[in-house]
């Protein structure tokens, strides 16, 4: 399964930068929950896992789940954006505080 993680958290590039995290299927599950498919998209989205020629996940990105539901990386755990438009989120630095 492949996850799009959209790279918000540093700079302010447009369009906005995404990743592309490959979750391995044993990992996954044929009725996976929502919130296992966050970690596992963190986790397999760092450099040290699958390398790739961009940055890696980092607080501030925000995850796009196969449903089109985004959520945005904290420092501990995520937060469900619900319909907001990637558009509308805040980008660089002030979007990694927690408000």
């Amino acid at each position: 399964m492949k996850i799009t993680v959209h790279l918000l958290a540093f700079g302010t590039d447009v369009p906005i930068p995404t990743r592309l995290v490959d979750l391995p299927e044993d990992m996954v599950g044929k009725s996976d929950q929502p919130d296992r498919l966050l970690n596992l998209a963190y986790y397999f989205g760092q450099n040290d896992f699958q390398p790739q020629p961009v940055r890696s996940v980092s607080v501030g990105d925000v995850i796009e789940l196969p449903d089109g539901a985004l959520h945005r990386v904290l420092g501990v755990g995520f937060e469900s954006l619900g319909n907001r438009a990637l558009s509308s989120l805040e980008r660089g630095r002030d979007c990694c505080f927690v408000h």
